[in-house]
């Protein structure tokens, strides 16, 4: 008959070889990380876990997050002690929240630039994996600071996308500080599989107008100096690459 200390080792072991294996799906846990949570994280690597409401309290700025149906219930009263960022999902062992505005007919850069540090896509499975947005975002909007050619100053998606704030505090009493950035592909594709969840959510505490546009978007991925990651939420959700020349929508997003 095992020890104690025999039955407690065995159980290190096992909460040890539980965490590793669900830090190999994405995630970053230690082994202090509560047990009972496990279930969870199964649930979130293996696809949609949920989406809340992202807001942040204006009398001290802190964020809160939001069910659809915790926020519905609050008061009108309650509900003027907040400022809305946007709609967090949380799937496929990432998280990050969507803002509520669609920015229009950006075009992503002018052509032959050159981007050593973008990342470099060298697989399928980084389409689908690679979440380091606000970085890489950030990359193109340095790369192209000071190009001007073909009509195209800089890089005016990724720009749109850093500049972009929920909320001022000129507008509304406090200023939105969060990191908003293009989606990489990866995010882009989270958003198109779950786009009927997110619009119904956008929906119910914004109206059908924040819905994600069924247009194409751009990304931060890039394949080529001429060729661009973008999804088409028209198309079936088609991710391809395209002229960076061309206008279409961006959506920024942000880690929550």
């Amino acid at each position: 008959m095992a020890s104690k200390e025999q039955s407690a080792t065995l159980l290190r072991r096992n909460k040890r070889a539980q965490v590793d294996a669900l830090n190999s799906l994405g995630f970053n846990l230690t082994e202090s990380a509560r047990a009972a949570d496990f279930p969870m994280y199964v649930k979130w690597a293996s696809g949609l876990l949920d989406l809340n409401v992202a807001a942040n309290r204006k009398s001290d700025n802190k964020r809160f997050f939001f069910t659809i149906e915790e926020w519905q219930s609050l008061s009108a009263t309650e509900q003027s002690l907040f400022l809305l960022r946007g709609i967090r999902v949380r799937a496929c062992s990432v998280s990050f929240i969507i803002a509520p505005d669609t920015l229009n007919s950006k075009a992503w850069g002018a052509r032959d630039v050159s981007i050593p540090d973008l990342h470099s896509y060298q697989s399928q499975r980084d389409l689908y994996f690679y979440y380091n947005a606000y970085e890489e975002t950030s990359i193109i909007a340095e790369a192209y600071k000071d190009v001007n050619k073909a009509d195209i100053v800089g890089a005016p998606a990724a720009e749109a996308a850093l500049a972009y704030k929920a909320f001022t505090l000129d507008r509304d009493g406090l200023e939105d500080t969060s990191l908003w950035c293009l989606p990489t592909p990866a995010h882009l594709m989270i958003m198109f599989r779950w786009k009927n969840e997110i619009d119904a959510a956008f929906s119910a505490v914004w109206s059908s107008d924040f819905k994600i546009m069924s247009s194409t978007h751009w990304s931060c991925g890039q394949w080529s100096n001429n060729e661009v990651y973008r999804l088409s939420f028209q198309s079936g959700g088609s991710l391809s690459v395209e002229s960076p020349v061309g206008k279409y929508a961006v959506r920024p997003i942000c880690e929550s």
